[in-house]
């Protein structure tokens, strides 16, 4: 079984839902509540492998649940890395006068876009998948690898908008490996 878990919440998260992509962004106070409570969730269930993003935010969150897996190997995997927003890194997520979750849309801006991510996460996955069959994985990453994880598993959606499944902060999902 995969355990996918996103990070808690951040500063970022709070204020205005601000473009942090690639930003080592800490959690805040509420978040590293946030990650002891779904460290206390998790603590029950042996993982036999551990992939996180390197980016600080999941590192904290991570920290929390190792307290309870103390021997969990950890592989940190830039594939698993949020959304680089590039230019527009750090702005108010109201700036975007376009769809950013939907592939169909032009991107006015100088930024990663879905389809070039959602191939750098599915790769991730096509690599791991077939080492991981039948093992208990705990991935700790972001939003939008959680929004792209998900339509990797059940399909991508026809029309192109990912925008219609969210994660919240310290929350996890499950998928079959």
């Amino acid at each position: 079984m995969i355990y996918f878990v996103r990070h808690g919440q951040t500063d970022d998260n709070a204020n205005g839902n601000l473009l942090t992509g690639w930003n080592a962004t800490p959690l805040n106070a509420k978040g590293i509540e946030q990650a002891k409570e779904i460290a206390k969730e998790l603590k029950n269930i042996r993982f036999d492998i551990c992939y996180c993003s390197p980016l600080l935010r999941a590192k904290q969150t991570l920290n929390e649940i190792l307290k309870y897996h103390k021997d969990l190997k950890v592989i940190f995997d830039d594939r698993l890395k949020e959304r680089d927003y590039g230019e527009i890194t750090g702005l108010p997520a109201s700036i975007c006068k376009f769809r950013r979750w939907n592939a169909n849309d032009e991107i006015p801006y100088k930024m990663e876009s879905i389809p070039k991510m959602f191939k750098r996460i599915a790769k991730f996955y096509d690599d791991i998948l077939p080492k991981t069959k039948g093992k208990n994985i705990l991935i700790v990453a972001h939003s939008g690898v959680g929004r792209l994880s998900y339509f990797y598993f059940t399909g991508k959606p026809t029309n192109g908008d990912y925008s219609n499944f969210q994660l919240g902060n310290a929350k996890y999902m499950t998928f079959k490996n």
